[in-house]
Order: C-alpha cells, then structure tokens, then sequence
C-alpha cells in the first residue's frame, strides 16, 4: 500500500483536510496529542501556517495522501526555549496501520532534519504500552531519555534523536 500513497508537504490547499485529518486521529486514538490551538484557528489561518512550516529550516510537515484524502501527517515543531530542537509528532489513521506508512513518514521527517533543516536533535514523548511504536523508533535511532507519568497515569517513554553530534 505504501507504493500507491503520496507523501508530499502540507501547502495551504491542503489546510481544510488536514483540519479534518487531525480531527479524525483525535477521535481514533488517544496516543496522539494535537496542539488545542489548533481548534481555535481559521481555515485560512491554518493554510497560511502551512506556507510558512515549508519555508522554516527548523520546523517541518509531512502529509501521506492515499488519493486525494491524507491518510496520515508527520510534524517536527521547534520546541520553544530549546533552539534547533524540535518535536515529532506522527499519525496515520487506524484503517491505513501497518502499512509502513508511519515508518515512511518518520525517515523522511528525519531524513530532511538531519540534511535540510538546522535541527541538531528531535525527540519524543511515546506510551510505553505501545510497544509497535516504541519499537519504530528505538529501530530508527531514537534512544530512550526518561520516563514519565502523563496526566491521565500512563507511563511515556521521552526519545530522542541527536544529528552532528557524538554519541552520550
């Protein structure tokens, strides 16, 4: 399947379906997070974020489209306080799940932090109970921080990836 879906950078265009793809994971899972903001924004607003992410040498937005439907969304957002460190955030909705597609949407977010971007690492934060997930990353690089304990008493696993720098 991951043969017939494109991956492409999320533009302005796409700002309404992407709303509706995030809306669509909130409702699916509860092992992604969305920024709240989110839902306070216009459409408009949302579309001119998107033309702004493709021109940011630190943050970062894939979308994979199966047709003209995005089916899943990869983000590396710049944590504020901590220049040239940014977030990932990866989702695919649940019909499309092993299929690669969460894999293909990581190594490219990697791909282009670790040459593209001005990043220097990218982290994490992933439940310990999904052990699917926690496998992808730790199979990637990701290496493990620390662990936490969310608001909701889940344990979380906070990774992280470093670029141009020598092992710790």
């Amino acid at each position: 399947m991951a043969d017939e879906v494109e991956f492409i950078e999320g533009s302005h265009a796409d700002a309404e379906k992407i709303v509706k793809l995030i809306q669509q994971l909130e409702f699916e899972t509860d092992t992604i997070q969305f920024d709240a903001a989110i839902h306070d924004y216009s459409v408009e607003q949302i579309g001119k974020n998107l033309d702004l992410i493709k021109e940011s040498p630190t943050n970062f937005l894939l979308i994979a489209k199966y047709g003209d439907q995005p089916i899943g969304i990869v983000t590396l957002i710049e944590t504020p306080n901590h220049e040239q460190r940014a977030e990932l955030g990866v989702g695919v909705l649940q019909e499309y799940w092993h299929n690669g597609i969460a894999t293909v949407l990581v190594d490219e977010a990697i791909y282009w932090a670790s040459n593209f971007s001005w990043l220097t690492s990218i982290w994490l934060d992933v439940l310990e109970s999904n052990q699917y997930a926690v496998h992808l990353y730790k199979k990637i690089g990701f290496k493990p921080k620390k662990s936490l304990i969310d608001d909701q008493g889940r344990k979380i696993i906070n990774m992280e990836l470093s670029f141009n720098q020598p092992d710790e």
